[in-house]
């Protein structure tokens, strides 16, 4: 009962208090006195007083008007303790707040006793001075003040450590370093008095980058796990120094408070590196670097991802989908997550011998919240070959008949993946005309009850489980590759695969543990004991084994798959972009991020924790993979509990903010949640708006943002997020303005609907990648760029389609130089001139995209140099057909790709001869001249492997015997005046495929001549032939 009392006197004089505070209304006797022996009561009793959130209590208005300056100056110290307290105290969740009650309960009452008796001693002398009040009270005032500021200082930097993530990326200390220098020079005068503190801490941080370097590429060891919280706990303080350094810069945090933090800080790097020292973790480290092969940055690729087991049942769809009816057939397989359906239907949808008997093929992935416009989209996509964006504004009803009408007539393969509702059968059904010609339809679910709902013709294939022999084989295949298990593991290896449930999922998993162990039996032992015998229906264990196992800086790349919905095929140069944004990528000597980052990739994939979807053919460079639901949904939860990555969806309420930590990666999917959420997210360095909402598009969304200004202030919104780097909202949010106060950005990708971008873009002189599109309905004029782009030296990736600059001056001589730009897309050219200038400003250009109206040049095929590192070059001609009136010189360029030009033989001649590295040829829309032929001379394209031509006006085709020599793939869409593919290529012995789509019977004809050569007289077994026919 007396517990009650205090709580209710304790919360019943806040409240007075607070209200005091705020009318400014002195106090007089009695109430005052009552006020001083309630708190001094409450003093007494405070560790057993209710827990209450200190921070809404109200008593840092403190009326400071009718005191003398000597006094008013200590009080106006209080208040500014207390505003900061407060306002720490709003980022803690409210657990973290029971480790400070008592501290906190503390510091409020000993403020108030210290007002109240102020007052009380007072009273209505206004001369009172400051020596006085002292003398008066026993004590002195500003020495009271510094246990308050002691406290202060704990709970803003326990705030603050309370919301970092437990798992990092140590690229984060490259990024550090670089912001310290940066920051220096452009805020010398805000951080004069922390100039010592940050040379020290900078010099710290650069002595132990050989530690963190040794991290990444040490193989495991004794040693390995210390080494990785060492490097964890550099990173967490590398993350404290950056928050201090913009607290000074931008004032948020007095002096005093910084400079003891700073300090802090300095002594603690100073125990770790002791710890390091003291361990010789460095030394050892190092050696093992030395005399490894980095590992963990190099992999090779894995050129093909074999499939292993249910031979019988591919068999039997095999048939199912070439014979069986005439009809329409849906193909459907159902069963459990984890046992291989989309991955059995896959390689029914890539067998050639399969995708050769149909017209067209196209796929989807469904998943259980999907968009059906999305759904429309990709559909289209792959059936028609256009850019989905184009369609983009079409209604559904619009783009579901544009699918019908394609399909019409045709015989289709179609795949529709991961199912789960009958209404999505019922929205799609329709799209999937029945024209009696042996279409056909496979369908993946999880459920049965959807499967047989689907039904046509095909009883649905429930998917069995391994058997002890196809576990066996797969778990061999996935460790051993092309080579057989050593017979002393072979039962140790028997055991683990019979313990993984004949479960395909699993099995992959369990293999990827032991690809990265010692083939010693101690070494699997040791996995099979780990594992148990409680696996066999939880495939949650084993991807917590498999994570486990993981180096600590692929962990994070690992997690962060999170971000992504759930069966999203992901571009992978945009996950490679968001990972180096995110500082996941530790920096390594004479190699790219990007190179790095692919490293990180393929281990990823090696361990069979990511599955690739699309490989580049020429290099084997993965282009797009996707993750297992089960691994999903686990990097998801995981990341959330490691306060790294946190969804955000409409049915969570406001009332969760303040009882969860902040993360340092939120994903959103609705503008509400990103609305309710700003407010208390300041410390979050990512923001992901995903698309999921499947009612809501992106014509809705237009009508919205011209209707409603709440939608429209999604940047004012976004300011709230002040340490923000990642900024990624797709397509169906559209920014009102570019938010340059976000000096933090290193990634914003966004639509816009300006016609102009501003020149106070330059504000984000962090920005490295900057990907703006405007939305379909905009006119498709170019966009214009100011010239102070040129002055955002740290960019690596610039996108905007169809760009041009504001003015004839927005690129001059005297312009910086982009020297770290590395992929540009989509300059749009008029002259000549205006690209040479724009290449030499970009001397480090790997990729390039533009497009060109008319390229005026005095002087016909002058050659024009493109940077040194050029490896991809696509260069497309808006409107009639015209010659390149230059050459192209690119001594590494690997791919090109040209589109709507006039060009002839002597042109073509004289590109090879430029390019003797050119892997990759592709020609569309292409104009021939000399009569519409094309002659390839003797030794032209040494490396290419890969040439597609796609509706180009030749008629006569001929080619030397040793043109092409490395040619792998000829793909020729289009071709209706052609008389025959030449003769030669029956005799290059590296080509493994031809593809025809739309040519003429003499061109299938000849490229069947070629088949039957490859295959009879040269034995290619390899050797495919795929014709296709869409008129």
């Amino acid at each position: 009962m007396a517990t009650e009392i205090k709580t209710w006197l304790q919360l019943k004089s806040v409240v007075c208090f607070s209200d005091f505070m705020e009318m400014k209304i002195k106090p007089i006797q009695p109430g005052n006195s009552i006020y001083i022996d309630v708190l001094q009561a409450l003093k007494s009793t405070i560790p057993q007083a209710q827990k209450k959130h200190a921070a809404e209590s109200g008593i840092v208005e403190i009326p400071t008007n009718g005191l003398t300056v000597g006094f008013s100056d200590q009080m106006a110290n209080l208040q500014d303790m207390l505003c900061l307290l407060r306002d720490n105290l709003i980022h803690l969740p409210i657990l973290d707040l029971e480790f400070h009650l008592q501290d906190m309960d503390s510091v409020i009452v000993d403020a108030g006793l210290l007002i109240y008796s102020l007052y009380d001693i007072k009273g209505e002398k206004e001369d009172t001075i400051l020596d006085d009040m002292n003398r008066a009270l026993g004590f002195d005032l500003p020495r009271n003040i510094e246990p308050i500021k002691a406290m202060v200082y704990l709970v803003m930097q326990k705030a603050f450590q309370s919301n970092l993530p437990r798992i990092h990326g140590l690229g984060y200390a490259d990024f550090l370093l670089k912001h310290l220098k940066d920051f220096q020079g452009r805020y010398s005068d805000s951080l004069a008095f922390l100039k010592n503190q940050l040379q020290v801490i900078q010099t710290e941080f650069e002595s132990m980058q050989p530690f963190l370097k040794a991290v990444v590429e040490g193989p495991h060891n004794k040693l390995k796990t210390l080494n990785e919280d060492c490097a964890i706990q550099i990173i967490r303080k590398a993350h404290e120094v950056e928050y201090v350094v913009d607290a000074c810069i931008n004032k948020d945090v007095p002096q005093w408070c910084i400079e003891c933090w700073l300090q802090d800080i300095i002594e603690k790097i100073t125990c770790i590196k002791a710890k390091i020292q003291e361990k010789n973790m460095v030394e050892d480290t190092m050696k093992t670097v030395i005399a490894s092969t980095s590992s963990q940055l190099v992999r090779t690729p894995r050129m093909n991802e074999e499939i292993v087991g249910f031979e019988d049942v591919i068999e039997n769809l095999r048939k199912k989908l070439l014979n069986g009816t005439k009809g329409q057939d849906v193909i459907s397989i159902h069963g459990m997550p984890g046992l291989g359906k989309t991955t059995l239907a896959n390689r029914l949808y890539s067998d050639r011998s399969v995708v050769s008997q149909f017209d067209i093929c196209a796929q989807c992935c469904v998943s259980q919240v999907y968009s059906y416009k999305d759904l429309l989209l990709c559909l289209i996509h792959d059936a028609i070959g256009e850019d989905s964006d184009q369609h983009r504004e079409l209604h559904d009803n619009e783009l579901a008949d544009k699918l019908r009408k394609t399909l019409l007539r045709r015989r289709y393969l179609i795949l529709v993946d991961d199912v789960w509702e009958d209404s999505v059968w019922d929205d799609l059904r329709g799209c999937f005309p029945d024209a009696n010609n042996r279409s056909r339809i496979i369908l993946t679910t999880r459920h049965h009850e959807v499967a047989k709902y689907a039904r046509v013709h095909s009883d649905p294939l429930h998917l069995r489980m391994f058997d002890e022999d196809e576990s066996w084989k797969l778990l061999e295949k996935k460790v051993f590759g092309e080579q057989s298990c050593s017979p002393l593991l072979r039962d140790v290896g028997l055991r683990i695969a019979k313990m993984c449930g004949q479960l395909p999922l699993s099995i992959v998993l369990v293999a990827g543990i032991l690809s990265e162990m010692e083939k010693e039996v101690e070494c699997w032992e040791q996995v099979a004991n780990n594992l148990g015998t409680h696996i066999h229906n939880d495939s949650r264990a084993i991807v917590d084994q498999s994570y486990h196992v993981l180096p600590c800086h692929l962990k994070s790349c690992f997690l962060y798959f999170g971000a992504f919905l759930e069966d999203r095929v992901i571009d992978i140069s945009r996950l490679i972009r968001l990972w180096i944004s995110e500082s996941l990528i530790k920096s390594c000597e004479d190699r790219s991020l990007e190179d790095i980052a692919e490293g990180y990739l393929e281990n990823l994939i090696g361990r069979n924790l990511v599955m690739v979807t699309q490989r580049a053919i020429s290099d084997g460079k993965v282009k797009a993979c996707r993750l297992h639901d089960v691994l999903l949904d686990f990097c998801k939860e995981r990341a959330a509990e490691e306060n790294f990555l946190l969804w955000i969806k409409r049915d969570q309420s406001t009332q969760t903010v303040y009882s969860h930590k902040q993360h340092a990666h939120l994903a959103f999917t609705e503008m509400d949640t990103l609305v309710e959420w700003s407010a208390s997210c300041s410390f979050v360095g990512s923001v992901l708006l995903k698309n999921y909402d499947p009612h809501f598009d992106a014509f809705h969304l237009a009508f919205a943002m011209s209707t409603s200004s709440h939608a429209f202030a999604i940047s004012r919104i976004l300011l709230n997020f002040k340490f923000l780097k990642v900024l990624d909202l797709e397509h169906d949010v559209v920014i009102d303005f570019i938010p340059i106060e976000l000096f933090y950005l290193r990634y914003l990708s966004a639509h816009i609907d300006q016609d102009s971008i501003p020149s106070s873009i330059s504000n984000l002189w962090n920005l490295e990648t900057l990907i703006l599109n405007r939305r379909p309905v905009v006119n498709q004029e170019t966009l214009l760029l100011p010239s102070t782009i040129w002055d955002m030296v740290k960019l690596r990736h610039l996108h905007i389609r169809n760009f041009s600059a504001e003015s004839e001056d927005a690129l001059l001589e005297n312009s910086p130089e982009l020297s770290d730009l590395e992929s540009l897309s989509s300059p749009f050219f008029a002259h000549v001139e205006d690209a040479e200038l724009m290449l030499r400003k970009t001397p480090n250009l790997r990729k390039l995209i533009c497009k060109v109206q008319s390229l005026e040049y005095p002087h016909q095929y002058h050659v024009l140099n493109f940077p040194i590192r050029l490896e991809i070059l696509k260069l497309y001609r808006l409107k009639a057909f015209k010659t390149i009136p230059f050459y192209i010189s690119a001594p590494n360029l690997k791919y090109l790709e040209l589109s709507g030009f006039y060009l002839n033989s002597q042109y073509l001649s004289e590109t090879a001869d430029h390019l003797k590295n050119l892997e990759v040829l592709k020609l569309y829309y292409v104009e021939f001249g000399d009569h519409r032929k094309w002659k390839v001379s003797n030794g032209k394209f040494p490396q290419l492997k890969i040439l597609k031509l796609e509706d180009l006006s030749l008629m006569k085709w001929i080619v030397a015997d040793d043109a092409f020599p490395n040619l792998e793939q000829l793909v020729l869409r289009g071709w209706r005046h052609l008389e025959e593919i030449p003769s030669c290529f029956m005799d290059i012995l590296s080509l493994k495929y031809i593809e025809l789509e739309n040519c003429n019977e003499s061109v299938v004809k000849s490229a069947m001549n070629i088949q039957e050569t490859q295959v009879e007289d040269y034995q290619n077994t390899n050797f495919k032939l795929l014709i296709k026919v869409h008129y």
